[in-house]
């Protein structure tokens, strides 16, 4: 009994042993260099990059003072007077456009005379009989009646109905020394300028001028 307890033990003792050496040479096997490869790839490797570096760990070998691979980084460098700085050498193109005088207008369904009619007219008003552009709401507006009542008048003349009163376009506007005006009434509205909603103040200022 004593020796099947004997040869219990030594079997024990191996298979630690073995499980040991296992672990170590796993560990091994997992070594890599500062490069990422193998240690093992060959021995040359591995005795500079496994053994010196253990030995030297240690003490027993002097450690080799090796050049610094590192890149520092160049001082951030500011002027003296921080009230003066100096002009960009470098100019880009604006990110927005430009702002522009020109009325935005949806052309859809419109002719090159009623186009050129809400571009090229003016507006007159009590506070201004110079005139100013149409703004673009009120581009829209025009433009949406001119659509309507051709429409409308076409509509009529396909289904052989009494023909709608039809204000060509260029009625809406009275032509004033070259220019195309039209009247801005009290209530908002756009009327050409011989229209009763248009007060009388701005024909008699536009007759003087």
């Amino acid at each position: 009994m004593f020796l099947a307890n004997r040869k219990s033990n030594l079997m024990a003792k191996w298979a630690g042993l073995s499980a040991l050496m296992g672990a170590s040479l796993f560990g091994l096997s997992a070594c890599t260099t500062v490069e990422g490869t193998n240690a093992f790839k060959d021995g040359n490797t591995f005795e500079q990059e496994v053994m010196s570096e253990t030995l030297r760990g240690l003490g027993i070998l002097e450690r080799e003072e090796k050049e610094d691979i590192s890149a520092p980084r160049a001082p951030l460098v500011l002027p003296k007077d921080t009230k003066f700085l100096p002009i960009p050498t470098k100019t880009a193109a604006a990110a927005l456009p430009e702002d522009s005088d020109e009325v935005r207008l949806d052309e859809t369904q419109l002719t090159e005379n009623e186009i050129r009619l809400i571009r090229g007219a003016r507006v007159v008003d009590l506070s201004d009989a110079q005139g100013r552009a149409f703004t673009p709401k009120e581009a829209q507006e025009v433009a949406r009646r001119f659509r309507e009542q051709r429409l409308i008048y076409q509509q009529a003349l396909k289904s052989g109905d009494k023909r709608p009163l039809y204000l060509p376009p260029e009625k809406y506007f009275t032509k004033v020394g070259g220019q195309d005006l039209i009247c801005l009434a009290e209530n908002g509205d756009l009327v050409p300028l011989d229209s009763p909603l248009c007060p009388p103040e701005i024909r008699e200022a536009l007759q003087g001028s």
